[in-house]
């Protein structure tokens, strides 16, 4: 993306906090899908993404469209912007963002104009990943709605906290 910065400072600390989740290269899970269902339908969007990042690729845990491409390059994928801020990412007007107009995402066949995400944090304190929100139109994105984006973020994390206790047990 054009004068937007998307790697991380803190790449490697997260990549390695990320790798004992075993949640990389890995099919969609029915928790992770149920989350993404449930962020559309809640904050009405068209699509909702679970995405994690690694030093080369956004790999997509969950997503609504079964014709999507799950893993990205991470130079071309906005959710890489998510993880850089601690607080909630949001771009009601895409078009007013020069550096985003030109993304194949933006330009392609989804057409977003509107995006929000929500990081996703480890236990660690290392964000991760993020749960993202995207719409074909413009939109106006409220302190509610950014709440819930936030609470499906923290059951998220939830899910993943679980799958250490669950390798931390065997």
């Amino acid at each position: 993306m054009i004068g937007i910065n998307v790697i991380s400072p803190n790449e490697y600390p997260c990549l390695e906090n990320l790798k004992q989740y075993k949640i990389l290269h890995t099919k969609p899970e029915p928790v992770f899908d149920k989350l993404v269902a449930v962020s559309a339908k809640m904050l009405n969007v068209p699509l909702a993404m679970i995405n994690f990042v690694d030093n080369y690729k956004v790999w997509g845990m969950s997503e609504q469209s079964e014709s999507a491409d799950l893993d990205t390059d991470q130079a071309n994928n906005i959710c890489s912007i998510a993880i850089q801020n601690d607080s909630l990412v949001k771009f009601e007007t895409i078009t007013k963002k020069p550096g985003l107009i030109l993304n194949p995402m933006m330009l392609g066949e989804l057409g977003i104009q509107f995006f929000a995400s929500a990081v996703i944090t480890t236990k660690g304190g290392l964000n991760v990943g993020s749960i993202c929100i995207v719409d074909s139109q413009h939109r106006d994105f409220s302190s509610t709605e950014q709440k819930k984006l936030d609470w499906i973020a923290s059951m998220v994390t939830a899910e993943m906290d679980k799958r250490i206790a669950v390798y931390e047990v065997a």
